[in-house]
């Protein structure tokens, strides 16, 4: 069925030619009615490369232009062009980076802590394990299977376990080039603020509901990250330990079943972190974080960090 059009309907390509025809559309009447000469041969005017070809055109308006072609200035072009686009892109990744960090959760004061700012000396044994630990962890995919890590304690407090936790964040991010996958999603939380958080919401009012986090969006973002941080775990004594403990096995059995990682700071040896995880005699969360670490961990018992210095 042939198609009705108005009949002061005029297809683009005879605009377009009634335009070139026009000389007061001198651009496009030129370029539509140019025609190509003979090339020419001479010095480049720029890099002063002998012997380089300049094409050479006859506009619609008589007008000759010539254009050259060089090969080196071709080539200088195209390397400061890929330079540019580098240093943008550079720009972009660590904007992004920058981003992902300012919204991981990380304390303020170990903002732009990493591992050069840990004394070198002090816990030389954690430091090591822990850049180990930042430097195998998968970028390039999501690191499924990939083992969870427990920096304890049991008799000492400011040894640089949140320092070594949160440089391990700031490692994975920082090996991050933009290439691949998006940035790693890494979250830190302590456990107090974990249910600071948590009871927080049940207290929000219907405009508090529509604008904040739920607790399933909170356990969500927790349990779906690519690595969390759980520090100070056991920290506090709470009212409820039942309601810390279902709390918890959500977030140690949701990352299990998804085989994503965990790094988990206390100041509680293994025992003490089994009856903090699970009411006795079952060992539920326990069980399934042992497996996790592989049945590893770094012990960092010594002096104070911060009286130190």
């Amino acid at each position: 069925m042939r198609e009705e059009r108005d009949e002061g309907y005029i297809a683009p390509s005879v605009r377009i030619r009634n335009a070139a025809r026009n000389p007061s559309n001198r651009w496009l009447h030129n370029i539509m009615n140019s025609t190509k000469l003979e090339s020419e041969f001479g010095e480049c005017p720029v890099c002063r490369r002998k012997e380089i070809e300049f094409k050479v055109w006859r506009l619609g308006d008589g007008t000759i232009k010539k254009y050259k072609e060089c090969p080196d200035c071709l080539a200088k072009y195209e390397e400061e062009k890929a330079a540019e686009e580098k240093s943008q892109r550079e720009i972009e990744v660590n904007n992004t980076r920058q981003d992902s960090i300012k919204s991981s959760g990380i304390p303020p004061k170990f903002l732009t802590e990493g591992f050069s700012s840990f004394n070198k000396g002090w816990q030389d044994k954690a430091l090591k394990f822990c850049k180990k630990y930042a430097d195998d962890f998968p970028i390039d995919k999501r690191p499924e299977e990939y083992p969870s890590l427990y920096l304890w304690s049991a008799k000492s407090w400011g040894v640089g376990k949140t320092h070594l936790s949160c440089a391990i964040a700031h490692r994975i991010f920082t090996r991050w080039t933009g290439e691949g996958r998006s940035c790693p999603r890494i979250y830190f939380i302590s456990e107090p603020d974990l249910f600071r958080q948590i009871q927080a919401t049940y207290s929000f009012n219907r405009e508090d509901q529509q604008a904040r986090e739920s607790e399933d969006d909170i356990m969500r973002r927790l349990t779906f990250c690519d690595l969390l941080i759980l520090d100070d775990v056991g920290k506090e004594t709470r009212a409820k330990p039942d309601f810390v403990r279902k709390i918890l096995f959500t977030i140690i059995n949701k990352r299990y079943d998804k085989k994503l990682p965990l790094v988990l700071t206390a100041n509680l040896d293994a025992d003490h972190l089994k009856t903090h995880l699970d009411e006795p005699p079952t060992e539920a969360s326990f069980d399934r974080f042992f497996e996790m670490i592989g049945g590893e961990s770094v012990c960092m018992d010594g002096l104070s960090y911060r009286r130190k210095k």
